[in-house]
């Protein structure tokens, strides 16, 4: 996609970095997420899901929780939003069956998901799944969601302060052609609505997808009822140098050197998402850290369970666990956060 973007820049002149990545990840075919790289141990990048089936497992017993506190209702349509490879809803999906078959007849299973290629594998793995590409499909009822790094590959606008006023940072061509992030002669038509709690220099996040599916989503589920539940690597307050970040084979590349072909990511603000969701009338729990949120669902006994049906697999089972909730690992990067009807109950584990 390089040439795509160095003759885009040649005829309309520079773009904003929303638009880069929104492109970038999501254009039909030659967009990130509909490659057959990404997700796994052979992808480009691992996701909590795919390290181990405790991680999905553990989400089911969160959701379970959530239909026993509320009066078991029915129907309920589960959404995974951005699905990866499926492995998160097949170990869901199992859990609940084992602990609460009851609970899986009345659900409803879908997936939230824009890719052709990420729709087939999840297809093959989660068979009696269904699929909308649009918030606005979501089927009228009572909502569980789940968005694992769902928010984190929301394209931003990044505005960088000078000399007082908000500036936005684009991607221009140098003499060689090369792209390259420029910074807006004049100040930005969005410098009223952003924070002015930055220094000369820093850099401001602003995600407007992620805010205007916040927004939908709390209303919706205000309307019909359910919980959001939200895990991802993210930041409460400020991160005064920018998040945006590309990885490809497991390590972290410049995000303009091979655009289509590494994913694109930005750490989640959930101050900002807890703001839009309490503005919508949503109640909030969280966040907390992951690590916090799988030791008190029960991860240390499940690993013993596991490695008592598998002893063989011990060292793997323990090193997997520790990734999903050590600080070196996992553990303390990834937050955790839900966003529910104020009339719904959610577990106490926050």
């Amino acid at each position: 996609m390089k040439d795509h973007f160095i003759k885009k820049i040649k005829i309309q002149g520079p773009i904003s970095i929303s638009e880069y990545m929104a492109e970038a990840i999501w254009a039909p075919k030659v967009g990130y997420y509909d490659s057959e790289n990404s997700i796994g141990k052979k992808g480009d990048f691992i996701t909590g899901p795919e390290i181990s089936q405790m991680f999905g497992e553990l989400v089911g017993v969160f959701f379970t929780e959530c239909w026993k506190i509320n009066n078991k209702p029915q129907p309920i349509y589960f959404i995974d939003m951005g699905g990866g490879n499926g492995t998160m809803m097949k170990d869901i999906l199992r859990t609940i069956n084992k602990i609460a078959p009851v609970f899986l007849k009345s659900l409803h299973p879908y997936f939230l998901e824009n890719s052709k290629t990420l729709q087939k594998r999840q297809q093959q793995v989660v068979p009696n799944s269904n699929f909308i590409n649009d918030i606005a499909k979501i089927p009228p009822g009572i909502l569980f969601l789940t968005a694992n790094e769902f928010f984190d590959c929301c394209p931003v606008h990044q505005f960088v302060k000078l000399n007082g006023h908000w500036h936005e940072r684009l991607i221009d061509l140098d003499d060689n052609n090369k792209m390259r992030f420029i910074v807006s002669k004049h100040p930005s038509k969005y410098e009223n609505v952003l924070p002015d709690n930055y220094t000369e220099g820093e850099i401001c996040e602003l995600p407007s997808s992620l805010i205007q599916i916040v927004n939908d989503l709390a209303k919706r589920i205000n309307q019909s009822g359910g919980v959001l539940l939200i895990i991802d690597y993210a930041y409460e307050d400020k991160e005064p140098y920018g998040t945006l970040q590309a990885v490809k084979n497991h390590k972290h590349i410049n995000p303009l050197l091979s655009p289509g072909s590494c994913d694109l990511s930005c750490k989640v603000n959930f101050k900002l998402v807890s703001n839009i969701a309490k503005q919508a009338g949503s109640n909030i729990k969280g966040p907390i850290s992951q690590k916090t949120f799988f030791e008190n669902l029960g991860i240390n006994i499940r690993s013993k369970q596991l490695i008592k049906m598998n002893p063989n697999k011990k060292s793997e089972i323990i090193d997997a666990a520790n990734r999903l909730t050590s600080s070196k690992g996992m553990g303390n990067l990834f937050k955790v956060m839900t966003i529910s009807n104020k009339n719904f109950k959610v577990p106490e584990i926050f």
